[in-house]
């Protein structure tokens, strides 16, 4: 099996990265984030490739230029312990199936991941499976036929035989496995945005009283508002999970 670590934390490094050579061995190719390159030196391990913001394309070419086996994916921003480890190790026994780690979402962040999800679909004709990026076993047969497209196709949902998914406990592990996209600009320009239809409003409705048609047009634009910063912070989270 090949390890395709993604150095992005460098907090608890060495436990991390003996846990993982514990249970999953020590054919580990570094792929480094450019920041971290001074500081990852230091722990005398060779780097395999450095990466900006262009993670899974650095990631898709290594492997094409490897033999071709089983790979774990393993980002060490990711908080592991051995239960989930140990739970994690006994799904990929058989080697048959894609297995990903699977976090706990809230009521609001299950809300928000449907209405991404519709983003997602109306794009790429499939869901995106929500599952976290950052351990992930993909089998061989996985890995030839995602390579023929893109290695960042490994997140979109897959027939339920041919993946299975764990579960995570721990309180802190679960908030570690999540993709954090940053708040856009778009997002404060759609708040002014959202000022600006605000005064139009009032002025209207001093000038024209509360009628049907005013009402309806503002709705329409706040509506409008809304939709468009919407789609460019879903596109925004994807990009995150998908490509950097």
């Amino acid at each position: 099996m090949k390890i395709v670590c993604v150095v992005d934390s460098i907090a608890d490094f060495n436990e991390k990265i003996n846990a993982i050579q514990n249970h999953f061995g020590n054919n580990i190719l570094y792929v480094v984030k450019a920041t971290l390159e001074p500081i990852f030196k230091t722990f005398n391990k060779p780097i395999s490739a450095v990466y900006y913001k262009n993670l899974t394309t650095i990631i898709h070419t290594l492997l094409l230029r490897s033999e071709k086996e089983d790979v774990l994916i393993y980002y060490t921003s990711l908080k592991i312990d051995e239960p989930l480890l140990n739970k994690f190790s006994a799904k990929i026994i058989d080697r048959s199936a894609v297995v990903s780690l699977m976090p706990r979402y809230n009521a609001f962040e299950r809300i928000n991941n449907s209405a991404y999800n519709v983003y997602v679909k109306s794009m790429f004709k499939v869901k995106d499976s929500m599952a976290s990026p950052k351990l992930q076993f993909l089998p061989e047969s996985c890995v030839n036929e995602l390579l023929n497209s893109h290695i960042g196709n490994k997140l979109f949902e897959l027939n339920p035989k041919l993946s299975k998914t764990v579960e995570i406990d721990n309180v802190e592990i679960n908030k570690s496995a999540k993709v954090h996209a940053p708040m856009l600009k778009l997002s404060l320009i759609s708040i002014i945005v959202a000022l600006i239809i605000t005064m139009f409003l009032i002025i209207s409705l001093a000038f024209f009283s509360a009628k049907a048609g005013i009402i309806i047009l503002f709705v329409c634009l706040y509506i409008l508002d809304i939709v468009v910063a919407a789609i460019f912070q879903y596109k925004s989270y994807f990009d995150h999970r998908f490509l950097k």
